[in-house]
């Protein structure tokens, strides 16, 4: 009678760490521009699903432009990319440039052949990401 209990604990087992595995992450890695390089500062994992899929949404939203990258354009105050978004092998990765007084957000993606400029609502979600 003891054993009935026991097997049925035992065959459930494998069923609930199954289930507890297969919940979505995102990974964010993250570095910023300080002292003259750049830090990596996050490798993020258990990020808000919400924050993430709204930050994509309007990355693939913006209106981005064709971008001629110049050697003067200042280095990006972040570098980022989301390491589960993988195309082809390739990982799009996005250059951040903040204005500090309107904390307005630009960035480049694709090699810097990619520009937009963002709104202040959708600027604020970005560097809320980049900045948890």
């Amino acid at each position: 009678m003891k054993r009935k209990p026991f097997l049925l604990a035992l065959s459930l087992l494998p069923i609930a760490l199954a289930a507890g595995c297969t919940a979505k992450e995102e990974h964010i890695s993250i570095q910023k521009y300080e002292h003259k390089t750049y830090q990596f500062i996050a490798y993020k994992q258990k990020i808000d699903m919400k924050d993430t899929e709204e930050a994509k949404e309007i990355l693939r939203n913006a209106a981005w432009h064709e971008f001629i990258w110049t050697k003067e354009q200042p280095k990006a105050d972040f570098i980022f990319y989301f390491n589960d978004d993988k195309k082809d092998g390739d990982i799009p990765v996005f250059y951040v440039w903040v204005d500090d007084e309107t904390h307005v957000v630009e960035l480049t993606r694709d090699q810097h052949k990619k520009h937009v400029q963002l709104n202040p609502n959708d600027s604020k979600t970005i560097l809320r990401l980049l900045n948890e």
